[in-house]
Order: C-alpha cells, then sequence, then structure tokens
C-alpha cells in the first residue's frame, strides 16, 4: 500500500470493486489497479501494470481513444477527453474472445493537479442485463419527480405499449439505454430478443453479413451461415444505441429494411420480413443543418422519430437528485452533511445519473464510522466550484440580444463545459473535441466573454 495517503484512498476505493478497474493518469499511465483486473488477465494477483497499450493481449489506450472518437468526445490531438465513457469493445483475453462493457468516470488529484481516470472493464455474459456497474439510478427508469421527465416516460411507455418507433433523445449518461432496455422488459414484446446495435460499431467492410447475415459459401471465407442482427431481433426489440454515430452506408441499408420491411441473408434469394419494435437513441441534434460532421439522413430521421421524447439532464432534475440522495443515504445508513447536500445541488453533472453514481461510490467511501460525511470528501470527484465561469459583465452583454435555438443550446453546452473545469479552457475545449481556439471563437461569437477583453 503506498504511503501517499491520496494514494492510498484511490487504491482502496479501486480495490472494492468486483470487476477489473484501473486509475489513469492523462499520459495512460497506470496509477493503480485491483486484482480484479489481474484475474481477467490471467495474471498472478500481485502483478503490477504500468502502461493501458499493454494489458496482456489488450491495448486499452487504443479502445479509449477510439470510443472517444465515435463519440465525438476527443481533442485535436485524438486524445481521449476527461468526459465520461460508456462503451463495449471484444477483447481476446487469454486467448478466448470476450464482450466487456468499459465504464470510466473522472478522479481529480488536487495534490498533484492533475486529472485522473477511473476505467472498469465488465464482462457480459448472455442475457445480462448490463446494468452500471457499482453505478445509482433512479429505482425505476419509469418513474420521476420531475414534470417534464413524467411526462415523457409516459410517452414513452404509450409508445412501447403501441409499437410505435421511438426515438430516445438527451445527453451522455441521462439513461436513454436503461430507458430502452426497460421498455423493451415491460413491453408486449418481452418474451422475444432484445437486440442492441451501437451506430458506431457496425465498420462498412462487414455491414451486409452484421446486419443481414449469410448463409454458407456466400463469399471467400463464409464457411458457415450466420444469423444478423435484424433476424436476431424478430419479434422483440431492435434498439439503435447513438445512431447519429451511423456510418452513411449503414444509414442507406438500414433504411432499405424499415422501407420494406423486408431483407435477405447474402448469398440467398429468400426473403425475409423485419417484425420488431424499433427504438433509437441519441446524444446528437439529427435535424437538418444541426450537425458539423455529415448530415444524417433525413429520410431514416423521419424513419425513427416516430414518436421522440427527450431526458431532461441531472441538473434539470432537481427532484430526481434529491430523492436518489435520500434513497442512498437510507440505504447505506450514511449522512452527508447540510454542506455536501449544497454542493451536490449546485453541481452542474456534466456526466449526468452516470456521473452520479460514481460521485456517490467515491462518498460511501468517505463516511466515518457513524455514516457522517464531510465537505472535504468531494474534493477528489467535484471541482472546487460551479460558479459560472464567465463574468457577470459577460451576461450583461448580452442583454438585448436574441440568439437561436441552437444557439442557445450551444451557449449551454460551453458553459457546462466551462462549469464542469472550473473555468479552464484548455480543458473545456479539451472535454468539446475542439482546439483552444476554436473554443475561444465560440466564446467570442456567443457573447459568452465580455467586450473589453477581447482585444
Amino acid at each position: 500500500m503506498s504511503t501517499d495517503p491520496y494514494l492510498a484512498l484511490i487504491q482502496g476505493f479501486v480495490e472494492q470493486f468486483r470487476e477489473a478497474s484501473l486509475v489513469i493518469d492523462e499520459l495512460g499511465r497506470i496509477v493503480t489497479h485491483n486484482r480484479a483486473l489481474a484475474e481477467l488477465l490471467g495474471q498472478p494477483a500481485d502483478s503490477k501494470f504500468d502502461s493501458t497499450l499493454r494489458l496482456g493481449s489488450v491495448n486499452l489506450q487504443q479502445l479509449l481513444i477510439r470510443a472517444a472518437i465515435d463519440a465525438g468526445e476527443h481533442d485535436a490531438a485524438g486524445r481521449p477527453s476527461s468526459r465520461a465513457l460508456d462503451f463495449h469493445a471484444d477483447l481476446v483475453v487469454r486467448e478466448r474472445p470476450v464482450r466487456a462493457r468499459i465504464v470510466t468516470a473522472n478522479l481529480a488529484d488536487p495534490q498533484r493537479q492533475r486529472q485522473l481516470r477511473l476505467v472498469r472493464l465488465q464482462v457480459v455474459s448472455a442475457g445480462d442485463p448490463e446494468a452500471p456497474p457499482g453505478g445509482y439510478a433512479p429505482d425505476s427508469v419509469l418513474e420521476s419527480s420531475d414534470p417534464d421527465t413524467r411526462t415523457a416516460l409516459d410517452l414513452a411507455r404509450r409508445a412501447a405499449g403501441a409499437g410505435s418507433p421511438l426515438l430516445i433523445l438527451g445527453e451522455s449518461g441521462t439513461g436513454k439505454t436503461a430507458l430502452a432496455r426497460e421498455l423493451h422488459r415491460i413491453g408486449p414484446r418481452r418474451h422475444a430478443r432484445l437486440e442492441e446495435l451501437h451506430g458506431a460499431t457496425i465498420a462498412d467492410a462487414g455491414l451486409v453479413s452484421e446486419l443481414f447475415g449469410h448463409v454458407q459459401g456466400a463469399f471467400p471465407g463464409a464457411d458457415a451461415e450466420r444469423i444478423g442482427r435484424l433476424e436476431y431481433a424478430h419479434g422483440g426489440t431492435l434498439l439503435l444505441d447513438e445512431v447519429a454515430a451511423m456510418s452513411p452506408r449503414l444509414q442507406a441499408a438500414l433504411l432499405r429494411v424499415l422501407d420494406s420491411g423486408r431483407f435477405e441473408r447474402a448469398g440467398e434469394n429468400r426473403i425475409r420480413r423485419a417484425d420488431f419494435h424499433l427504438i433509437a437513441t441519441t446524444s446528437a441534434d439529427l435535424s437538418a443543418g444541426s450537425r458539423s460532421g455529415p448530415a444524417f439522413r433525413t429520410d431514416l430521421y423521419h424513419r425513427l422519430a416516430g414518436i421522440t421524447i427527450r431526458l431532461p439532464p441531472l441538473r434539470e432534475r432537481l427532484a430526481d437528485l434529491a430523492s436518489c440522495l435520500d434513497r442512498w443515504s437510507s440505504h447505506h445508513g450514511i449522512k452527508p452533511d447540510s454542506a455536501v447536500r449544497e454542493r451536490l445541488v449546485q453541481h452542474r453533472w456534466p456526466g449526468n445519473f452516470r456521473e452520479l453514481g460514481h460521485v456517490l461510490e467515491w462518498l460511501r467511501l468517505q463516511a466515518d464510522a457513524s455514516g457522517h460525511i464531510a465537505s472535504h470528501a468531494l474534493a477528489g470527484v467535484l471541482p472546487s466550484t460551479d460558479a459560472p465561469a464567465a463574468t457577470p459583465d459577460a451576461g450583461a452583454a448580452t442583454e438585448g440580444l436574441s440568439f437561436s435555438a441552437k444557439e442557445r443550446k450551444e451557449r449551454e453546452m460551453l458553459e457546462a463545459a466551462l462549469t464542469a473545469h472550473d473555468g479552464n479552457r484548455t480543458l473545456a475545449a479539451r472535454s468539446l473535441g475542439i482546439d483552444r481556439t476554436t473554443l475561444w471563437r465560440k466564446l467570442h461569437r456567443l457573447r459568452l466573454i465580455p467586450e473589453d477583453s477581447r482585444g
């Protein structure tokens, strides 16, 4: 155990997780890890790993970079941002294929003034509901104390019951995928399969086989028949997760199926019927002209958006936040002081419920024998303040100005990024996947910098 008190605390925090977990710094160096990681990799319990480049046969750094790029959360150098990631990956561990869910969260090291990242690898087996590992969320994703959220959830429940296509919008961590899974679990197609398809995980090269399947001998290397993802979803639910990440070719292939309701396996002439309830999720704005990258097909958008709901971010659901804190405190017998609760309510929660889960896990380990948590316990996971990064003069400068809905949304995003990084523009730019110069131009254009500082 380290003689550094903070590092010793981090080591104890990581060791209590059942799944393989590690903490890395901004350069991908491993600060500490638990014994479960060594067990997953088939190494002795006392093994020490130094770099995410070499975890047995797993290049975790490459996986994190790819996931960050797929999610649009990377900086100009292609490094993962400090925002939370949640993705799946196919690994080869001890010469065996393993499907894993990889979840990340921020940890601050105030003593060394560096940003750390907690990474947790959860092996997913068939039929695993894939609940957030160790995280915390409302007792039911279909319940809320917030009126706008209740309205959205009620509409989603009715859409699932009627079999109407459903598009779920919301920031990362708001529970879009969890809601889709719950709608399938309680819906009329619950006895059939829920097939999940992430928009960024299907390469164009293998698209036809992955989506539609193939017969033996359909192409060189097709030594056995394969059932496609659409066929697996027959009679059940097809969840298209983060559809904005779909390649143009995948969008076109999916649109043909949704238009005709039919598809064929590669190499055969038999027409198969597509019968599934369609649910799509995205954290991006798919409306025309709203995206800086390649446009999402308008015709596919209208196919997906039969019924559209938006899950509000946690910062807009303060009643749900208070309810989560009350249930968590009661369940663990923990008594956070008033300063802790006030700080949690004031935080902007850019990672939403996913971030809340990790923060509460951290706080649980900071409680003393009587269950009391003091405010200094938050230093490791939250910035010192969530006060607005812009000065009052900057806010005053916007009086009388009119912003479009798109500009208002962009202002909110920029303000949230600055708030999450305590006003540090370099870190805020990195979290948004842009360089510092681009951030500066956006702040000027949207009047988030006072006139006398524009030089």
